[in-house]
């Protein structure tokens, strides 16, 4: 009888030391989601005058962005501290992971954990997830890389955003199928005008969709304008580009009647679009995470946070 009753305070006392500890982690993420601000709510239409909203990858078409703040390593050290001592993931034992399930995924670079969703599995075995905060994507992961999701983290709304140029002609609106200078061109002014100020004009879907697992990413969630930290305004830039100007001006018409017309922008032509991004002369990355026992390689850039790719923008 003393034995049973040793082990039921045990237990008790174990699940006691649990709540407490979703307590704190509960208000911990509270407190994180203040500190962000603005950026602590879901993205709406409005203006976003601080020049925090950076430049990952994509297309004129649709482009992903993601802001630039403390609050941002703050929760990439809560995940990390979450999952410290694992070095593989519980991939295997999560039940019903497939294409829009919410998990927790360690990027192939870093080797750092982000939250992510999963935008497609081949064959059970590999999956291509989205990385909520940053925006770019990993085709290569395994199983082991997959952690189960931790509802609590939608406390925080997702940092970054699929968008589309405000007022933008129809020639760049669907310009899905870039040729190599083209695509050059865009990502070198996009990430030379990082950071940028934002307006953004429309919300096409509802806010933290992106956590119900049966909304799949089909299209920008927002049109927006954005004026670069020269002052300038991206769209009027890119139209001063060698590789854009046919896509402006009297020269529009003429070429919509040329190309076939697209309705959206078609996710096999934006992940096309994300395969094929060329090198670009980058600033160096800089160390992701305010954490002092990551094995990982610290430089001395002042570029985006990881996760971005060092050569590559996806």
């Amino acid at each position: 009888k003393i034995s049973i009753l040793v082990r039921g305070l045990e237990q008790s006392r174990a699940v006691s030391n649990c709540s407490l500890v979703d307590d704190y982690r509960h208000q911990q993420l509270e407190q994180m989601k203040k500190r962000l601000g603005e950026y602590g709510e879901p993205l709406m239409v409005g203006e976003y005058k601080q020049l925090r909203m950076m430049f990952d990858s994509g297309c004129p078409a649709m482009f992903w962005l993601f802001a630039h703040t403390d609050g941002l390593y703050d929760l990439q050290d809560v995940i990390q501290r979450k999952l410290r001592g694992k070095q593989s993931g519980d991939g295997a034992e999560v039940v019903g992971i497939g294409v829009g399930s919410m998990v927790l995924a360690r990027y192939s670079v870093d080797k750092a954990v982000y939250r992510a969703k999963v935008e497609e599995v081949i064959e059970g075995e590999l999956f291509s997830v989205r990385y909520i905060d940053y925006g770019n994507r990993d085709d290569t992961l395994t199983k082991d890389d997959i952690y189960p999701w931790d509802e609590m983290l939608e406390i925080i709304p997702p940092q970054a955003v699929p968008c589309c140029f405000y007022k933008a002609s129809e020639a760049i609106s669907k310009k899905t199928s870039l040729n190599l200078k083209e695509m050059e061109a865009f990502t070198l002014l996009m990430k030379q005008s990082s950071p940028m100020q934002m307006v953004v004009h429309r919300r096409n879907n509802l806010p933290l969709d992106v956590f119900d697992t049966s909304v799949h990413q089909l299209g920008p969630d927002l049109v927006v304008s954005l004026r670069g930290k020269d002052g300038r305004d991206v769209l009027h830039k890119l139209s001063k580009l060698s590789a854009f100007t046919a896509c402006f001006g009297q020269k529009t018409q003429e070429l919509d009647k040329l190309q076939p017309k697209t309705e959206v922008p078609t996710e096999k032509a934006i992940k096309q679009l994300e395969a094929l991004q060329p090198p670009a002369p980058l600033h160096a990355v800089p160390h992701p995470l305010h954490l002092h026992d990551a094995d990982l390689v610290q430089d001395d850039g002042d570029g985006p946070p990881s996760p971005v790719h060092p050569m590559f923008t996806s």
